[in-house]
């Protein structure tokens, strides 16, 4: 079985050849696909998030005039990158990806097909940049304007993240340790880590598809375990802050590690802006495609808009270092949220969060735990109140005796 083959000429040079294949089979993924078109009810609530602005990685975008500049940047790495190895080593990456063409081709899961020579060249110019890129980074070499201009930086790192724009990750570790292999050099997970600024530890990951999924398992490395509980109520964060819960900012090494314990709510804090909005959206899209019995990140996503039904709830995250808003304006944030969960089937969400959510209503439905929060607030304005009238009784009281004291000084 290989990709379903999609035309779509519009953005794609007249070099490049298009083949439609008429058997049922070629309308199957294949059991490799991991790299794949967004859904068009994705697309459309959030075009920007899933299209690169400036680099093409891999075949679905490559061609586009917007785009046409950084292809100037991708011959200039691939000389560079030749004065760090030999020609026998890009000799030896076009050997390669000749032998594993098929393979590569079978990663995506709709596509323009095409002809060989251009596809292979695509995956040879792109990998070679980004080899060489996160290599740069990682040397510290300042020099380079493609790392020395922050906001270009982390406009690229932003396009790496994107679903679309992927190559397989199996093709940079097998390139990189064809140049690399008995080298001292760091593996290819390490370097690639440090120019994404993922920071955990993923020793263990054995099978990453690609940037987008190497995003998700830094995400997802720990979660709240699946339960069969069933949730008839969901409570904002104002109503249950109003019932008494307390919300704390932690520090963990995985966002989705949410905790409530005695009243008290932690959630892992997190910086939402318009950079981290694309990539929190392919993430969501690759489990949706890719992971859909496993979108333990999708569930995370639930769990904040089940807390977000207003400013008012962004104010109260924000105040307690939940948030970090780089959006400008609380109502900008609950907007976002909300649309990350537009398309998305929540009743086939994993239950990872159904226990916490659960255990929120019975606090929330305590009568005592909202008398006793009541009755405490009431006494702390109650006695603020009453220090108030103290204080101002003995200025009273000593404004009275100073001009006592002037009238009838004593002798």
């Amino acid at each position: 079985m290989v990709p379903l083959i999609e035309i779509n000429g519009n953005d794609q040079k007249n070099d490049l050849a298009i083949d439609i294949r008429e058997h049922p089979d070629y309308f199957e993924l294949a059991p490799e696909c991991c790299i794949y078109k967004i859904p068009e009810r994705f697309r459309e609530a959030m075009t920007n998030a899933y299209t690169p602005q400036l680099i093409s990685i891999g075949p679905l975008h490559h061609g586009k005039g917007s785009l046409a500049k950084m292809e100037r940047q991708k011959s200039r790495y691939l000389q560079n990158f030749r004065g760090r190895t030999t020609e026998k080593t890009l000799e030896e990456f076009q050997s390669y990806i000749e032998t594993n063409e098929e393979r590569i081709w079978k990663c995506y899961d709709v596509l323009t097909k095409f002809n060989r020579s251009n596809f292979k060249k695509i995956i040879l110019y792109d990998a070679v940049f980004i080899i060489e890129l996160f290599l740069r980074h990682f040397e510290e070499e300042a020099s380079d304007f493609l790392l020395k201009r922050e906001w270009f930086r982390l406009d690229l790192r932003r396009d790496f993240i994107l679903l679309e724009n992927q190559l397989p990750f199996f093709v940079f570790e097998d390139l990189y340790n064809i140049a690399f292999g008995s080298s001292h050099k760091p593996s290819f997970l390490q370097i690639a880590c440090s120019y994404l600024d993922i920071n955990e530890d993923l020793s263990d990951q054995k099978d990453i598809k690609h940037f987008t999924d190497l995003a998700r398992c830094a995400l997802v490395k720990t979660c709240p375990p699946n339960s069969n509980e069933n949730i008839n109520k969901i409570y904002s964060a104002t109503m249950l802050h109003e019932a008494g819960v307390r919300f704390k900012a932690v520090k963990k090494n995985s966002l989705l590690d949410v905790e409530f314990e005695k009243g008290q709510l932690r959630i892992p804090s997190f910086f939402l802006g318009f950079r981290i909005e694309a990539a929190i959206r392919n993430v969501m899209i690759l489990e949706q495609c890719h992971y859909p019995e496993n979108a333990y990140f999708c569930s995370y996503i639930h769990f904040l808009d089940s807390l977000i039904d207003t400013d008012k709830d962004v104010d109260l995250l924000v105040k307690n270092g939940i948030i970090d808003n780089g959006m400008g304006s609380s109502a900008a944030v609950a907007d976002k949220i909300k649309t990350m969960m537009e398309g998305i089937p929540r009743a086939q969400l994993p239950t990872c969060y159904a226990r916490i959510r659960n255990s929120l209503n019975k606090y929330y439905d305590n009568f005592w735990n909202k008398l006793r929060h009541a009755y405490f607030k009431t006494l702390w304005r109650a006695g603020g109140t009453v220090a108030a009238f103290v204080v101002l009784l003995l200025t009273v009281a000593q404004t009275v005796l100073a001009i006592l004291d002037r009238v009838m000084p004593t002798k």
